[in-house]
Formats: C-alpha cells, structure tokens, sequence
C-alpha cells in the first residue's frame, strides 16, 4: 500500500449569483475581470450536472511492486431544490472485473429517503468505495474538487495570476493560476494540518466557461498533481467531466490513475416513492 497520507476536503457550498460577461470583454483582460465569470460558469455548470449519474472507468496503477487495479463506480453530484449546497458521491460496484454490489442503481434510490438520512448513507457509501483504491488518498479524486474551491466565497483565499493563451484548447482559453495563502486551509492532511492547494484552470475568457482544471498539492512537479478536462455532452447538452488524470509522488514510485466518465443520465431528487430519470 502506498504511504500517501488521507486528504479530507473541507467544502462544497454553492456559488453566489454574478453578472454575464459584458461584450469585448477579452480585451484587456485581468484577473480580477475574469474571476466573476469563472464564478458564475460553476454555479450554471453545478445547476445544469446537479442530480446527474456518470459512470467511471478507473484505472490506478502502482510501479514497484507493480500493481493495478480497474474500477467501475457511479459517481454523481446532488443538489437539493432549494438548497444552495452540492456534494459528490461514489459508490464503486466493480473491482477488477468482479461485482463488490448486488444492487444497481443504489446512490439514486437512497434519495427516496428524506435528505438527512439520504446523504447520510451516500456518505457510508463513498467512504466504503475508498477502500478500493490502491493509494489512502480519501476523496481528492473527484474531477469537481477544483471548482469547488474556485467558488466566488473563496476567492480571498487564494493569489490570481493570468497566463498565456492556449490556443490547443480554444481559441479564447486562458489560463489561470491559483494560490491558497489563508489559514486555515480548505483540505487537510489526515484531517489535522493545513495542506495549501495551487493549480491551474484554463478558461474561455469571454465567457468564464471551465474547460480543464488542475490541482496540484505540494510543490509543483514533485507533488500531486489531478488534472479534470470538460466537454460538452451532445445527449445532455451541457458541460460534464470526461477525463481524470492523477499522479502522486512516492518513494517506490509515481502512483498514477486515469478515470474517463460516460453514460451520464439524470434523475430528479424526490421524497416520494419514485425515482424520475
């Protein structure tokens, strides 16, 4: 088992409402223009992926001794109607080709069940599908960590900086550099010391739209490093993760894992006594 020590994230609340992009707004443009669009991006992209199901196709690998494990879990992000915040659940139901569930389906049926008990049970259920990953790395793995903390209430918390152009993802895409600086942090190192996140998002600057993030936690090149790329789904027709690329550093060899999200479906988050998709 390799000694990566557990991450434990500390939020996932909501966005607060911001303004459109105004016209020629790429012209120009600063870190503080851009930030308020990126804001708003994440708070329409978590209204539109809210109470939807993807399906992941995990794949980790360990060099000495070599190990490698395939995992199939859904993985979904609910938000209540009239509730401001969002969370992200797991559940693993396939190891290495071989069912670990005997029921399908069953994140979405919990919320049959009154939200408390609802979230209470998804939560089991997430941590019981860690177990299955090959590194003690808690939840970090989650292609929407980034944007959680690049929402607007946390902005303070971090250093901006504006980076070139990348035209290989878009005409308009820039990148945008972050820096946590503020104690206490939002993740912590077994859920005691401060661990200070930087990363990367490379954004559409006219319209704040979030086509790649990465995170990096330690120093840049030697720590880890999980990169989240977005697309358009054509069924769907918004914005979903589609890949997720991992590397954590250790001392008997770089931990890698690549996840790639499919089959996405929605469903609608109800008390009563049926699931709507």
């Amino acid at each position: 088992m390799a000694r990566t020590g557990r991450f434990v994230p500390v939020i996932l609340a909501a966005a607060l409402v911001l303004t459109a992009a105004p016209d020629g707004f790429t012209e120009n443009v600063q870190a503080k223009d851009l930030l308020p669009r990126v804001a708003a991006y994440i708070r329409t992209f978590i209204g539109n992926f809210s109470n939807v199901v993807a399906e992941e196709s995990y794949t980790q690998e360990i060099p000495s001794p070599r190990r490698k494990r395939q995992l199939k879990s859904d993985l979904m992000l609910v938000k209540y109607p009239g509730s401001e915040a969002w969370l992200v659940f797991r559940d693993t139901f396939e190891v290495d080709g071989k069912s670990v569930r005997s029921e399908p389906e069953r994140l979405t049926k919990l919320f049959l069940q009154p939200p408390e008990s609802a979230v209470r049970r998804a939560r089991e259920i997430t941590s019981a599908s860690e177990k299955y990953n090959l590194a003690n790395i808690g939840t970090i793995n989650n292609p929407l960590f980034v944007l959680a903390l690049m929402q607007a209430e946390n902005h303070d918390r971090f250093h901006f900086t504006l980076g070139n152009i990348e035209k290989s993802l878009g005409p308009d895409v820039r990148v945008l550099q972050f820096q946590e600086f503020r104690s206490p942090s939002l993740i912590k190192l077994d859920g005691n010391a401060d661990v200070f996140t930087s990363g990367l998002l490379w954004v559409e600057q006219a319209t704040g739209r979030v086509v790649k993030t990465q995170l990096n936690i330690g120093r840049r090149g030697s720590g880890i490093e999980i990169a989240t790329t977005f697309k358009s789904d054509p069924d769907l027709q918004i914005d979903v993760p589609v890949q997720l690329k991992e590397w954590y550093p250790d001392a008997n060899g770089d931990i890698t894992g690549v996840a790639t999200y499919s089959r996405f479906r929605r469903f609608q988050v109800t008390t009563e006594q049926e699931i709507r998709k």
